[in-house]
C-alpha cells in the first residue's frame, strides 16, 4: 500500500520530520490558516492548491528527495504564512518511490486520478520521471522542476514538462573542460543501469569528443546499490585510464571512489550534479580529495546573493539550518511554481497553471536569473564545479 506523505505544511514545516507527515494530521492546519485567511478569499479561490510529488523518501537515494523537498516547501510553508495564493493555501501531496521507477509509476497515477491536482512537481531521478510522462501527457498538466538533467525530459521539447536547471549535457561539457585543463586524455565510465545511466554515459561521450577525450571502458552497476567491486576492479585493474566518471547517485559513488582507492586507484573522479554533493561528502569524508562534481545552483553558503540570502532565510523560519545544494535547488523550483500560480488565470485548473508557466519567460529570483521554458528551451545553462581539484 503506498504511503501518502504529507509533511512540512504550513505551520507543521519541521524538515527533521520530512519522511513522518500525514495528510490527516496536516488538513487541520491548513483549514485553520484558511479559517484566519477569512471567508472572502475562500469563496473566489480554491481552498488548498493541491501539487503531487514522487521523490525518494527513504532507501539508499533518500537524502535527494528530502532535502530537495526540504528546500521547496520551506518556501511553500512561507507563503503560506503570508496568506497563500489569493488566499488558497499550497499543499504538496508528496508520495514516497524510493528512487524506483515502478513505484513513481504508481505514485504518478495514485496524483492525477485526483482532480484537485493542478500540477506535478519536484520528482527526483530520470527513471522516475520518465514513467510520469504518459501520464502527464494523457492528463495534459504540467511537469515542473523536476531534479534531473536528463535529455528525456528536453528533447524534443514537450508542452507540459518545464525544467528549470541546466541538462547533464551542460553539466558534462563543463567536466570534459576540466578534465582537458588537468591533462586528462582518456576515461572510463561507471554507469547506473538505467535511464539515467544512459544519459549521463551520452552525455559525457559527447563532451569528451569535443575535448578530444577518448571514453575507454564503461561498466554498469545496479540502481540503488553499494556492490560495485567487480565494476572498479573492471575500470581500475583490467582496463586503465587518466580518470574516471561516474553516472550514479552519492551512496553508490561513494562506494565505487572507497573500492576503487582500495585497488590502488590515485587518478580523478568526476560527476554530475545528480550524486548530490552534500551527501556524497558526508559519506566519503576525507575520501572526498579527488572528486570532482557539477552543480546547477549558486553556493547555498554565499548569502551575499538576494536568491541564497531568502532561501536561508525560508529555511530558518522553517527550523532548518543546514543549507545544502539540493534544498536549493528545491526551493529555486519552488519559487517557479509559486511564480506560475500566482500568474495562472482564476479559476486556477490545470489548464491555467500550464498556460502561465508556457507564458512565463525570463524570471529574475534574485541575482539568479533563469528562463522558464519548455523542455530543452529552458535556461539557465548554470554550471559550475565543486569539489577537489
Amino acid at each position: 500500500m503506498l504511503r501518502r506523505y504529507r509533511p512540512l505544511l504550513l505551520l507543521m514545516f519541521t524538515p527533521a520530520g520530512l519522511a513522518l507527515g500525514a495528510r490527516a494530521a496536516a488538513m487541520p492546519a491548513v483549514e485553520q490558516l484558511l479559517s484566519n485567511a477569512g471567508a472572502g478569499a475562500a469563496a473566489t479561490a480554491p481552498a488548498v492548491i493541491h501539487l503531487g510529488a514522487s521523490a525518494a523518501l527513504s532507501g539508499p537515494a533518500a537524502l535527494l528527495g528530502q532535502r530537495f523537498h526540504a528546500g521547496s516547501q520551506a518556501y511553500f510553508a512561507q507563503v503560506n504564512k503570508q496568506g497563500g495564493v489569493g488566499g488558497a493555501m499550497i499543499a504538496l501531496d508528496l508520495l514516497d518511490d524510493a528512487y524506483e521507477s515502478e513505484r513513481a509509476e504508481a505514485n504518478t497515477r495514485q496524483l492525477l486520478e485526483d482532480p484537485r491536482t493542478l500540477a506535478l512537481f519536484g520528482y527526483v531521478g530520470t527513471p522516475t520521471s520518465f514513467v510520469a510522462l504518459p501520464y502527464v501527457r494523457r492528463a495534459q498538466v504540467a511537469f515542473v522542476g523536476a531534479y534531473t538533467g536528463s535529455e528525456v525530459l528536453r528533447e524534443p521539447p514537450s508542452p507540459y514538462v518545464f525544467n528549470v536547471r541546466a541538462s547533464y549535457a551542460d553539466e558534462s561539457r563543463k567536466l570534459a573542460q576540466a578534465m582537458k585543463a588537468a591533462g586528462v586524455r582518456s576515461i572510463n565510465v561507471m554507469v547506473q543501469a538505467d535511464m539515467f545511466g544512459r544519459s549521463g554515459l551520452e552525455a559525457i561521450k559527447a563532451a569528451a569528443a569535443e575535448q578530444g577525450i577518448q571514453v575507454a571502458v564503461s561498466a554498469t552497476v545496479k540502481r540503488n546499490s553499494e556492490s560495485v567491486a567487480d565494476v572498479a576492479t573492471e575500470l581500475v585493474r583490467k582496463s586503465r585510464a587518466d580518470a574516471i566518471f561516474m553516472v550514479s547517485t552519492y551512496a553508490t559513488c561513494a562506494a565505487f571512489v572507497k573500492a576503487a582507492r582500495g585497488l590502488g586507484y590515485r587518478g580523478h573522479f568526476y560527476t554530475l550534479s545528480f550524486a548530490g554533493l552534500e551527501p556524497l561528502r558526508e559519506a566519503l569524508g576525507k575520501n572526498l580529495g579527488g572528486v570532482t562534481l557539477a552543480q546547477v545552483v549558486p553556493d547555498p553558503q554565499e548569502a551575499s546573493l538576494p536568491l541564497v540570502a531568502a532561501y536561508q532565510q525560508a529555511m530558518r523560519q522553517a527550523g532548518d539550518k543546514h543549507f545544502d545544494s539540493i534544498s536549493l535547488e528545491g526551493y529555486i523550483a519552488a519559487r517557479v511554481m509559486v511564480e506560475a500560480l500566482r500568474r495562472a488565470k482564476a479559476p486556477l485548473s490545470r489548464a491555467s497553471v500550464l498556460e502561465a508557466l508556457a507564458q512565463m519567460g525570463p524570471l529574475d529570483l534574485g541575482g539568479f536569473a533563469l528562463h522558464v521554458g519548455q523542455g530543452g528551451r529552458a535556461q539557465p545553462k548554470f554550471v559550475e564545479l565543486k569539489g577537489a581539484k
